[in-house]
């Protein structure tokens, strides 16, 4: 039985881990154009 609530766990951990990446990757992709943005609005002025 221990084996399998082993696996369960780690199951649980990978999606904890990958939902979490998935987060803040998709918050870092969202981020970038704004940055790209401020970055041209800074160079202009």
């Amino acid at each position: 039985m221990a084996n399998i609530t082993t696996i369960e766990r780690a199951g649980k951990l990978f999606w904890f881990v990958a939902l979490w990446v998935a987060g803040v990757g998709g918050a870092l992709l969202l981020a970038l154009p704004f940055k790209l943005l401020i970055r041209a609005g800074a160079a202009i002025h």
